[in-house]
């Protein structure tokens, strides 16, 4: 497979591929219900299952968390902003796209402002069916799939594949707990973290090929 030609964009995820959101819910969930959570625990992509938690306690954990206060605490993942800002000195643009709610909008720009990340475009989605996108600036995933990226780099691997099945992207998947399977979609390349991601990414070019194959987390 080889990069979209017609485009220069790429997809970039928010959670968990810019911010270590997984790390912030884990020290509520401590803070809140006195439960305490290993990271590697989270197997299940719904942190509040993982976490054992009811539907009300889950329901009450995930309005705790997207509060702005909480959303602007999250740390940014080493090496992710500097990628992002080698990327956008070799010509590309960056577009944010996030499966947060339409509510945590300003606070999600806020902390991209904060942290001074390159970015052209910030998108909200609801990839998840979390949330109604009437009225609200958020898109549904049918409309994601209309637009042109050249490639995406994805934590969640649900969206990994509908990004290389539907939307025919070549996918960088941040290698976490939730996201592992024995195989990993085709056109899906996992990676251990972002430094490796910039080591080992094939230069920036429209005519750079992706790996075909399926890889495991690359150390």
């Amino acid at each position: 497979m080889t990069m979209a030609a017609h485009s220069k964009t790429i997809y970039v995820d928010f959670d968990d591929v810019l911010c270590q959101t997984a790390r912030h819910f884990l020290a509520v969930v401590e803070r809140e219900f006195n439960k305490r959570i290993a990271y590697e625990e989270l197997t299940d992509f719904d942190i509040g299952a993982s976490c054992g938690l009811g539907r009300e306690e889950a329901d009450e954990l995930y309005r705790i968390v997207h509060r702005p206060d909480e959303l602007m605490q999250m740390a940014p993942i080493e090496g992710a902003i500097g990628a992002l800002r080698q990327w956008a000195a070799s010509g590309y643009e960056i577009a944010i796209v996030t499966g947060r709610p339409p509510a945590s909008y300003e606070a999600s720009l806020a902390w991209l402002a904060r942290h001074r990340v390159p970015h052209q475009s910030f998108s909200m989605v609801d990839k998840y069916a979390r949330f109604n996108t009437e009225n609200t600036m958020a898109i549904r995933l049918e409309e994601l799939a209309q637009r042109r990226y050249c490639w995406a780099v994805e934590d969640s691997l649900p969206m990994a594949q509908f990004l290389a099945m539907r939307m025919k992207l070549p996918v960088a998947l941040i290698d976490c707990p939730w996201n592992r399977l024995t195989e990993d979609p085709v056109s899906v390349a996992r990676y251990a973290d972002w430094p490796t991601l910039a080591r080992q990414m094939p230069r920036l070019k429209a005519e750079s090929d992706w790996p075909q194959r399926t890889q495991r987390a690359q150390k």
